[in-house]
């Protein structure tokens, strides 16, 4: 009889012992894992970065992959919707504008490589041919975002406009210590700064935003010294670096094909890199 008593509780503790294993085995499945494969790869942008999507699209689900693309009116919401896992690729922002998104909002958002590409800022004018003849207390925008707007002075200081105090990181118009021709210097969205030349005497826009409106981004007074420094490529999680769907689209950015449909849509905007070793960290 304790024979038999004995033989029952051991197949009651067998029992429950593989339920405890198969339950947690099912959690982890129906939780899912940072990084593992997806069947819908869904890929964020706004109107300008979805030509790269459109030139990826095929090579990259040549490979296996099935896509979505959601559009947003900014790159600020863009990387909001990857951080919330809305998107689990955001794409037309560049590496430094991702840190300082992730260091504004507390976010875990990085660059996979290898690196895309990396476009330019540049000052430009349509009423006047350099920064000399800028008038007294001219209006001059800038991006109003804390790393692209320290790119946009850095570049009106290269041309004697203002001076930025010493030892600023990241400069902003606070920082300004020397503007012999009190310019104004009008801080906006970045969109917005390519409609403002019908306005201003000046502003300093990106080369994709002057190539999306049909202006020559080849046409500035002056441009930047940073931007190889600030590849454009392929943002994700910081879990999802690895992920093979994220470096697949990565390596897609390397292809000559890809590069040729981008450049088609947007000539002169947009430098390949051939190695990460090109950009300083």
């Amino acid at each position: 009889m304790k024979k038999k008593i004995f033989s029952m509780l051991l197949a009651v503790l067998l029992l429950s012992a593989a339920a405890a294993g198969c339950g947690s085995s099912d959690s982890g499945e129906s939780a899912g894992t940072e990084g593992e494969s997806k069947d819908t790869i869904v890929i964020g942008g706004t109107s300008i970065s979805q030509v790269f999507y459109d030139a990826i699209k095929d090579k990259y689900e040549a490979m296996g992959y099935k896509t979505e693309f959601k559009s947003f009116d900014s790159n600020q919401v863009v990387l909001e919707a990857c951080a919330s896992d809305e998107v689990d690729i955001a794409i037309g922002q560049h590496k430094k504008f991702v840190q300082s998104f992730d260091d504004n909002n507390g976010a875990d958002l990085d660059m996979v490589k290898p690196y895309g590409m990396y476009t330019g800022i540049g000052l430009y004018s349509e009423k006047y041919d350099s920064a000399d003849e800028f008038p007294e207390g001219s209006q001059i925008a800038v991006m109003n975002d804390a790393m692209n707007e320290d790119i946009a002075l850095r570049i009106l200081e290269d041309e004697g406009l203002i001076k930025i105090a010493d030892g600023v990181e990241l400069a902003t118009v606070a920082d300004i210590v020397e503007n012999p021709k009190n310019l104004e210097i009008i801080e906006m969205d970045q969109a917005q700064t390519v409609t403002s030349l019908e306005d201003m005497a000046g502003a300093c826009v990106f080369f994709t935003h002057m190539s999306a409106a049909e202006k020559d981004p080849g046409s500035y007074i002056a441009r930047d010294k940073v931007m190889i420094n600030y590849p454009m490529g392929v943002i994700v999680r910081e879990a999802n670096l690895q992920a093979d769907w994220a470096v697949d689209f990565a390596e897609c950015f390397r292809d000559e094909e890809v590069q040729k449909e981008i450049s088609d849509v947007y000539p002169g905007v947009f430098e390949f890199y051939t190695s990460d070793d090109q950009v300083e960290e």
